[in-house]
């Protein structure tokens, strides 16, 4: 059975292996640092899927608000591990998360995906989640 609980500081090992399979270079130190990070914010939220002691997956949310648009929750990340895909894990975290997202009065969450995970389309989509945007991201070094 898997269960769903808070992240926690025990849990940095196997979060920066999860995090490694969405091709993101981090390493255990730094997951460490940014979970701790989380767990003293009063807008961010991460979520851990646990089976057999083992944690499974991630959900990382935050509460926003921006000057043109009604606050709302955005998940900042989540991965399965790809042993354990379409199992309902996802679903679960988000529905988690969604609960978390009730609590600070918003009436939407949002999502961005990578436009090469096609996966990860179908699998927001089926769940409920539709496209209402399409965006470039810009970054500079600072």
């Amino acid at each position: 059975m898997i269960a769903i609980r808070e992240i926690n500081e025990q849990d940095f090992e196997e979060v920066a292996k999860l995090t490694g399979q969405l091709n993101y270079e981090v390493n255990a130190t730094e997951t460490l640092h940014r979970i701790k990070a989380i767990k003293s914010s009063v807008v961010d939220v991460a979520f851990v899927a646990v089976y057999n002691e083992l944690v499974v997956g991630w959900i990382h949310s935050f509460y926003t608000i921006r000057i043109e648009s009604k606050p709302f929750v955005e998940i900042a990340g989540l991965v399965v591990d790809s042993a354990c895909r379409n199992q309902n894990i996802g679903k679960l975290l988000i529905e988690k998360a969604t609960d978390w997202a009730k609590g600070h009065q918003v009436t939407s969450i949002r999502v961005r995906c990578n436009t090469i995970r096609k996966d990860s389309h179908k699998f927001y989509e089926h769940i409920g989640f539709r496209l209402t945007k399409q965006q470039m991201i810009y970054e500079i070094d600072i």
